[in-house]
Parts: C-alpha cells; sequence; structure tokens
C-alpha cells in the first residue's frame, strides 16, 4: 500500500487522466520524450477502474495492447482507482470507524477473466441517476422561482445556506440508496462528510447538483447535449485526490472548469494540449 494515494492532503503531484488521454498520448509523435518527463517530474499518474475497462474493451487488437503498454508503463505498480461507488461506500465506512487512511485503489490482474467483465459493465451501462433527476430538475426550477435565482453563483450561494445545504443531504440519502450504502450517523456528520474537501462526496455531490441546475434551464443553452454524460460524473469523485484532472471532451471540460471556478477547487482542470505544454 503506496502512502502517496493515501495523503489526499499531498496532492500536488497527483495527476487523473480521463480515458481519452491515454489515447492522445498514444498518438503524440512525442510520446517517449512525454513518458520520460512524466517520471523525472515523479508524477502519479494512477488510472482508474473506469480508464481499464475502457481501455480492455478497445476493439483493435493492437492498439489494446498499444494502450495497455502505456497503462502499465505510467501507472509505476500503483492499482487502479477504485470505481466511484467502492470508494463512496468506503468512506462512509472510514468516517464511521474514525480512520484517516483508507486505501483507493484495488488489485486488478489483466486477463481474459477482466476483459470479460469490463464487456459485461459495459453492456450494461451502470446504474443512471436519471429516475430522479427529473424531479431534482423539478425542484431546483421551483427554488429559482422563488429565491431569484438567476445564475450559477447564486445557486450556490443557496446551495451553501442552510435551509439550501438540505438539497445536498437529500441527494446524499438518495445516492447512498442507489449504490447501497448504509450509513449511521447523525446529520452534524453527514455534512462534514459531504462538505471534505479530502473525501470524494462533495465533488460527487455538487457536480450532480451543478448539472441538476444546468438541466434546470434550457434557455440558458444548458441543454442535455451540452453537459457531460454519466461515466464523466462518475470520475468526479477522483477531483478529491488529485492535484491535476486532464480531460478532453469538450463538455466535460468546460462543466467541471465553470464548477471549478464556482467553488474554488484546489484542482487544475485541464485538456491534454495543456498538461503537455505543463510537462514541456
Amino acid at each position: 500500500m503506496h502512502k502517496e494515494i493515501l495523503d489526499v492532503t499531498e496532492r500536488s503531484r497527483n495527476v487523473y487522466f480521463d480515458t481519452s488521454i491515454y489515447n492522445r498520448l498514444l498518438d503524440d509523435p512525442e510520446k517517449e520524450r512525454l513518458l520520460k518527463i512524466i517520471r523525472e517530474k515523479n508524477l502519479i499518474i494512477i488510472p482508474s477502474v473506469i480508464n481499464l475497462c475502457e481501455l480492455l474493451i478497445t476493439s483493435t487488437p493492437e492498439r489494446k495492447k498499444e494502450l495497455i503498454s502505456i497503462y502499465n508503463e505510467i501507472r509505476n505498480d500503483f492499482h487502479p482507482l477504485k470505481p466511484s461507488p467502492w470508494l463512496l461506500k468506503d468512506s462512509v465506512e472510514s468516517v464511521e470507524k474514525g480512520d484517516n487512511e483508507w486505501e483507493i485503489t484495488y488489485p486488478i490482474s489483466i486477463n481474459k477473466k477482466m476483459e470479460r467483465i469490463c464487456h459485461d459493465l459495459a453492456s450494461q451501462g451502470g446504474k443512471e441517476i436519471e429516475p430522479y433527476l427529473q424531479g431534482a430538475r423539478n425542484y431546483i426550477q421551483e427554488i429559482a422561482k422563488k429565491k431569484r435565482l438567476s445564475d450559477e453563483l447564486q445557486y450556490f450561494s443557496y446551495i451553501d445556506s442552510e435551509t439550501g445545504q438540505i438539497i445536498l443531504l437529500k441527494l446524499f440519502a438518495q445516492i447512498c440508496e442507489l449504490v447501497e450504502i448504509v450509513f449511521h450517523f447523525n446529520e452534524d456528520t453527514q455534512f462534514s462528510i459531504i462538505k471534505s474537501p479530502f473525501l470524494p462526496w462533495k465533488y460527487y455531490l455538487e457536480s450532480y447538483a451543478y448539472l441538476f441546475y444546468r438541466r434546470a434551464f434550457p434557455d440558458k443553452k444548458y441543454g442535455k447535449k451540452s453537459n457531460p454524460g454519466p461515466s464523466d460524473l462518475e470520475q468526479c469523485v477522483y477531483l478529491f485526490w488529485t492535484g491535476k484532472f486532464v480531460i478532453e471532451d469538450a463538455n466535460f471540460l468546460i462543466f467541471l472548469k465553470r464548477l471549478k471556478a464556482i467553488r474554488d477547487y484546489q484542482v487544475n482542470i485541464i485538456n491534454y494540449s495543456e498538461f503537455k505544454h505543463y510537462l514541456l
């Protein structure tokens, strides 16, 4: 178990790649030079289980082999980061037990069995939050009318208020129920969990809270097609660990950069070109 993974208070060297970044790096003519600089800078780039599954279901065998080779070279013997439901469950358990350190990675062997699991996960599409997305959107629209919340800053100011934080508590309870997490603590402890910048819940809940706002106001050109998808939002849990979050999808990048600015996250949200510029 590597201490660097667990010490999220010292996360400046921690870098998270969206899966598209592995593909960009593979196709970069300066790939070998960039990999060398990553090692020289002693950056900790650990993929998630989401990354690994997406790499393993690459349709072209030769490209899949090359992507896994980069995956193995970059991760430097670290196991991939756990999926979001596991991280959320473990963070609740760590609070209940009073643990300051908890394992955020999961040992996985790359073999045919793992590839079958990844194909099955991809075909299932995961659990969607859509069943109560419409209800949340309607609720936020009503709140916005009553409180005259005309922009994101006003909206999150309301979320931070004593009454507005009930939205996050309800969201916390609903997501716990959705992924079958059972907790046994009072409201004050719940607030401490969803506010902590060193636990995954803050980023996960606030990303969905922001999505609900954007989906509630289609007249602001925040239609469904301009928002990140479910698999993107699942990766927001890793914001608690990383110093640099590198993504390429335009919708996700715009969404996350705006959320970072509103909430003042101490994380650099950058695309591949910006990360490459940082390295060089």
